[in-house]
């Protein structure tokens, strides 16, 4: 028996995929989306809980079918920096992690110059409505782990409503919380101009798909994330990427303006079902 080497199995199986090998890929149409029953200004089921993590002071989980995250919130506690002098105001750190078995393509153990990027756009939609004067010399360490991704959108999305769903739970004192909800530019097709015994042809406005997953990512021409204080009717980011028309662009955060109202309701729901579970304990 050769000890330097691991035996395989004797029995193997065929493993298990989520597709057919056959399966058909998945090309842009009008009003018909990668998951047919969904139309295009629908957003998926969400499932969002809070104290899931007992070592955290606030936690929150959101899973939107096959995007799932993980938040726990760590704080406020003090913070002594050597050289500086007192600061009138709290910091609030935020960092996310893909995990390993995440994505269909293995993440590194190391945060990559992406993770980094999101890091801090979370920390600008996020620091707005946390109450940071209270806090002198105080830090909050909000910790996000994205366990499945399907579309990096989406997944920036559910993890600033998870955080601020679990800054809330935290008991940290903000001004309101803060859903975020992403919309895609997804071009369907070509119209033919006026001019078409010249041979012209113009490509037609792309169609807006609230909350697109991976496969309807892959499409876009442009995405838009927007973070949104409801109660305050407030933004407090706006991430815009790729080209798009200036019409287009205000339709989609119109649609994103209603989509975050509908994401609002939801964690104020999960927050007062963690009052009530604490109440009965």
């Amino acid at each position: 028996m050769d000890r330097k080497r691991v035996p395989g199995p004797e029995l193997s199986v065929a493993p298990l995929v989520e597709y057919p090998v056959d399966r058909t890929c998945w090309t842009p149409q009008k009003d018909q989306r990668h998951d047919a029953s969904r139309q295009p200004e629908d957003m998926r089921p969400i499932y969002l809980k809070t104290g899931l993590i007992n070592q955290a002071n606030g936690s929150a989980y959101i899973e939107l079918e096959k995007t799932k995250i993980a938040c726990g919130v760590y704080g406020p506690r003090s913070v002594k920096r050597v050289g500086q002098g007192f600061s009138g105001h709290g910091v609030l750190n935020c960092e996310i992690k893909f995990a390993t078995f995440s994505c269909a393509k293995r993440r590194t153990n190391v945060r990559d110059p992406q993770e980094k990027n999101l890091s801090l756009i979370i920390t600008q939609a996020l620091t707005p409505a946390v109450r940071l004067d209270l806090l002198p010399k105080s830090a909050i360490d909000v910790y996000i782990t994205v366990l499945e991704s399907d579309g990096i959108s989406s997944c920036l999305s559910a993890a600033i409503t998870a955080a601020s769903a679990a800054l809330a739970h935290a008991g940290i004192e903000m001004l309101d919380l803060v859903a975020a909800c992403s919309a895609s530019y997804i071009p369907t097709g070509l119209s033919i101009t006026a001019t078409e015994s010249a041979g012209s042809i113009a490509s037609s406005p792309p169609q807006i798909f609230m909350d697109a997953d991976l496969e309807e990512e892959k499409h876009e021409q442009g995405s838009i994330v927007l973070a949104y204080m409801p109660s305050r009717n407030e933004v407090t980011h706006v991430l815009q990427s790729g080209k798009a028309e200036g019409a287009i662009i205000s339709q989609s955060v119109e649609h994103c303006v209603e989509a975050c109202n509908k994401i609002y309701a939801v964690m104020h729901h999960a927050l007062l079902e963690s009052v009530t579970e604490n109440k009965s304990l």
